[in-house]
């Protein structure tokens, strides 16, 4: 019973706000009068009191306002936190208010649940009808797959079969895999691109039967333990890509088959990081942002992939959980330093301790659902931000699986969308794209080249210079190139290792010989977690599931359990006759390289997918791009990518025509025809009509009888300019100013012409001999800068011509960055990049800020991409009479990647570019080095001092050793000739 006179409180607060007071009283009376009894509660918002100012700093991040502001939301009176049992009763004293702050516990003692952790919670597969048990269906499914997967099916296949099936079968997990091979056949069975898997799930040979997963376990020596074992207590996880256009699709399949009261989407939240507690501490200040950007560029840089927090880097942690602690404070004695002298930095960083670590907001996760084997709700709380509005979890996702729920990822990958587009737009039938041979000339020397923007996971900047140096010859280079990228290996060293290694730079040695089949595949070097896990069981003695514990053991580092496992290590490897010494190296060898080691069961799928969208790139260029450019077309920065990648292979992008461009982005002639639903103020649906009217009565004979068939309320009278600025109608041979100028008369024409045929006073035909011609069109155009600045605002680039053509590699000498390396900036990468780029500048605007401060905004454009730039403060006031118009500026900066993709200007240079082409060097630059006095580690130096000088100049090795002098070219490497270069190589060499 919920109520009843044991069960109904009146509940009192008092954070000393007049309205609560004010009613305090009368709610004492009404208790009284009708027996409710009193509860005390206070509204708590955060834990401790002294935590008050960071949740008002946090108010103002959350409204964009600073502290400073006095009409903006704010919490009244005091006390939002949670108040021991002294504070609540001295708040209310028994004397006044009777019972109050007892009955706050007797509710508590009402109210009792304990979660259980042990249990899991698996919907149960719908058999329909099926007289069997899930285990035998499961096993029927799986062999009918394996005949169809192999033409053979030896005792080595059929015992990893029964093997994994006797695991998943015991852990009581059949339902899960058929859950999971239900989701991946309605995918296929609709026509629904799917990917070969990711994670360890591609370890499983019953999801590779299945048609889960697309890589052969057997053939990639991928271990079935990293995916689950008997030792494991948690539910196994499969991730599921789809075409990103029709992941809803397969989501609503799984509503429609388990019920919309037992499917959710799961929440996320957004936490505030240390740089941007930092920035967000000095804008609630009402400081400048330079002021935040300043002391946030004292943090460290990242180690390894892990970000200091601010404690961190204020006190020695001498625990150092998160295994970087004393690195990262070594490397903050200046911020230290400021925080203890300069009250302005005190005072940011003081209210960035309290916001860093809180939740920002929450959202909903990209792919994460969770499906319930009843009523969703008997589970955990939800919540519904509106009543069309999606169901979402108010657990995140580590909570949601610790309750045994089941827990499913449904990816949307953009790549697989634009592989089903390409493959449209090549049409060959004789592509056998799923069974691509994977020793595809172009494809590898594109991988060699560094040519990989749009190819999946491996587009990069890091990505690109790893591959050049690497120059993958085979596939399972590929594989390893995947792993090799992560923050980990790359902080190591791995990369360069692995690379002179896999080009005869170096030797290739093993740990020992008996270790050979198990590190031959990558060069002797420990890349993966599974070659952790094979060293264990080789010499160690480990079985497969021990192994996977040691590799986690490792992956965490807890002393004592690594101290345990340590001996067992030795004690195995002393059994299998290997020496003490050597499983202690061995051992320490191992547990270094867990660290950084990745999975390999994740790296081959993710190798397939980027091979086949490289083959895709490499063979048909025009097809790929065209597809990339339609999956992008409103990211204004990933289009200028396309577009740039387009430009660079030699493939002519045009723009849209009336008569032969779809919605999309599509080739004739080797030629990609912008697509009509990219054109602003057109999108896709208009687009849609305007092909659909094109196919039904066929293509349109002039301007005038384009407007007469195309419904005015589809395509209004800013789509019609937008079609004209940007070329659309440039096939009939009138001036793009002359239609545009005339457009109101035309679209009156149009009418008139409609209004006639209605009436059949004319016919389609009219326009065949142009008979019909109302309004006299004017055949003066706009100058070209004009004409070009009109196209770039409504295609959203330049198409028809670049006006930088000619000054590319110009404006690159006086460039760190090209504009399309800084959109390809790793996602993971938090640390701001100091960059200088030199470019054409365009949409300038000028603001003032609500505290009266100027500041501009504009676009910088090179023969790449564009990027938005920002000046503040002193900046403004020295080139705010320069900055107007199109001009070429060289801009110094911070570059803040993420959502922002922006450089913040801490300099401006305005520059001739034609002056530049005429003085620009780029002739080789040509060092002499003497192998007798120079060291391998003085080489590496070399090599990265010459790294950080990027430009247009070869590299010429003269080397003198004990044989001669011979020259030698760094292809892999290119420089900008400076004064300050050549200096710093002097002084290098002559040390």
């Amino acid at each position: 019973m919920i109520f009843g006179k044991d069960n109904y409180f009146i509940e009192i607060h008092n954070h000393g706000i007049k309205q609560q007071q004010d009613i305090l009283e009368d709610l004492v009376a009404i208790s009284e009068e009708i027996g409710a009894p009193l509860v005390a509660a206070n509204d708590s918002h955060y834990v401790n009191d002294e935590d008050s100012s960071a949740h008002d700093a946090l108010l103002c991040v959350q409204t964009n306002a600073t502290i400073q502001d006095d009409d903006r939301f704010r919490f009244d009176g005091s006390g939002y936190y949670v108040k021991s049992s002294d504070e609540m009763r001295k708040l209310f004293p028994d004397s006044k208010y009777k019972g109050a702050c007892d009955n706050t516990l007797l509710i508590a003692e009402r109210v009792s649940y304990e979660f259980d952790f042990s249990k899991s919670y698996l919907p149960d597969f719908p058999l329909e009808g099926k007289n069997t048990s899930t285990e035998s269906f499961l096993k029927e499914k799986v062999y009918k797959g394996a005949k169809l997967r192999y033409s053979d099916l030896t005792s080595q296949v059929t015992e990893r079969i029964d093997y994994e099936l006797e695991v998943i079968n015991s852990m009581g997990f059949a339902s899960y895999f058929l859950i999971v091979s239900d989701l991946m056949e309605f995918a296929k069975n609709n026509n629904i691109r799917t990917a070969a898997g990711r994670g360890s799930a591609a370890g499983s040979i019953v999801s590779y039967c299945l048609g889960v997963t697309g890589i052969e376990p057997l053939k990639y020596g991928l271990i079935f333990e990293r995916f689950l074992n008997k030792g494991r207590k948690s539910l196994p996880d499969i991730d599921m890509d789809f075409d990103e256009r029709y992941r809803g699709d397969v989501i609503q399949y799984a509503v429609d088959k388990y019920g919309k009261d037992r499917v959710a989407h799961i929440v996320t939240f957004a936490t505030i990081k240390a740089k941007q507690a930092i920035r967000d501490s000095a804008r609630v200040l009402g400081l400048p942002f330079s002021s935040g950007d300043k002391v946030a560029k004292m943090m460290p840089p990242m180690i390894l992939g892990n970000t200091a927090t601010i404690s961190e880097c204020l006190r020695l942690d001498e625990d150092n959980k998160s295994g970087y602690s004393k690195e990262f404070y070594s490397a903050s004695e200046e911020l230290r330093s400021e925080y203890k002298n300069n009250e302005e930095v005190k005072k940011i960083i003081d209210i960035a301790l309290g916001l860093e670590g809180l939740r920002r907001q929450d959202g909903i996760h990209a792919a994460a659902i969770v499906i319930s084997p009843d009523t969703i709700t008997n589970f955990l709380p939800i919540q519904q931000k509106g009543e069309n509005a999606e169901i979402v979890t108010q657990y995140e996702m580590h909570t949601v699986e610790q309750l045994g729920l089941l827990k499913m990822d449904f990816l949307g990958l953009r790549n697989l969308s634009i592989i089903d587009r390409t493959l449209k737009l090549i049409n060959d039938n004789n592509l056998d794209f799923d069974n691509l041979e994977l020793d595809d000339e172009k494809t590898f020397k594109l991988f060699s080249e560094g040519k990989m923007t749009g190819v999946f996971q491996l587009e990069s900047r890091v990505a690109q210079s790893v591959s050049r140096n690497l120059n993958p010859k085979r596939f399972e280079d590929i594989v390893a190139l995947v792993a090799l990228i992560r923050p980990g290996p790359l902080g190591a060293g791995m990369h360069n290792e692995f690379a002179d290694r896999a080009n005869l730079r170096k030797e290739i040695q093993y740990l020992h010989p008996d270790l050979k089949g198990v590190l031959e595949e990558t060069y002797g070097v420990i890349l993966y977690q599974e070659q952790v896990m094979q060293i264990a069981q080789k010499v160690a003695g480990f079985d497969l599931q021990e192994a996977d514990n040691l590799r986690v053991a490792m992956g965490k580092k807890i002393p004592q359990v690594m101290e345990e496992q340590r001996k067992k290590f030795i004690d195995g490897a002393v059994l299998n006759n290997y020496s003490e010494q050597f499983a202690i190296e061995v051992f320490d060898q191992i547990a270094y390289f867990a660290g950084y080691g990745f999975n390999k069961s994740h790296s081959v799928p993710y190798a397939l997918l980027a091979y086949q969208t490289a083959y895709l790139k490499a063979n048909y260029p025009a097809e790929y791009l065209a597809a990339s450019l339609t999956a992008v077309k409103r990211d204004k920065d990933r289009t200028a990518i396309f577009l740039a990648e387009a430009r660079e292979m030699g493939v002519n992008v045009s723009t849209p025509d009336i008569n032969l461009s779809s919605a999309d982005f599509t080739v004739n002639n080797n030629e990609i025809l912008f697509g009509l639903s990219a054109v602003r103020n057109v999108g896709d649906v208009t687009a849609d009509k305007i092909v659909q009217e094109r196919i039904d009565n066929g293509t349109f004979k002039s301007v005038e009888d384009f407007l007469s068939r195309i419904d005015s309320r589809s395509l209004n009278k800013r789509g019609i300019e937008a079609l004209i600025q940007g070329g659309g109608f440039d096939k009939y041979g009138h001036t793009r100013k002359g239609l545009y100028q005339a457009c109101i008369d035309l679209i009156e024409d149009a009418k008139n012409l409609k209004s006639e045929r209605a009436n059949n006073q004319t016919s389609l035909f009219t326009f065949e001999d142009q008979s019909y011609n109302q309004t006299s069109i004017s055949k003066t155009e706009w100058d070209k800068k004009e004409l070009l600045e009109r196209e770039r605002e409504m295609l959203g680039f330049f198409v028809s011509e670049d006006p930088l053509d000619g000054y590319g590699d110009a404006l690159k000498s006086e460039s760190t960055h090209s504009i399309i390396e800084l959109l390809n900036t790793d996602e993971d990468q938090e640390d701001d990049l100091s960059v200088v780029i030199a470019g054409l500048i365009s949409n300038v605007q000028k603001r003032v800020s609500r505290r009266g401060n100027p500041w501009i905004q504009f676009d910088l454009q090179d023969v790449t991409g564009s990027t938005g730039v920002l000046i503040f403060n002193k900046l403004v006031d020295k080139y705010n009479s320069s900055i107007d118009g199109e001009i070429y500026l060289k801009v110094s900066g911070t570059y803040v990647g993420g959502n922002e993709n922006i450089i913040r200007a801490r300099d401006l240079q305005v520059i001739d570019p034609s002056k530049m082409v005429e003085n620009l060097d780029t002739s080789p630059l040509r060092i002499s080095v003497d192998t007798n006095k120079l060291d391998k580690n003085n080489m590496i130096l070399l090599r990265e001092l010459l790294e950080k000088h990027p430009g247009l100049s070869d590299v010429e090795l003269e080397v003198t050793d004990s044989s001669g002098t011979r020259l030698m070219q760094l292809n892999e490497i290119r420089v900008k000739k400076t004064n300050q270069l050549k200096n710093e190589i002097s002084t290098l060499l002559s040390n």
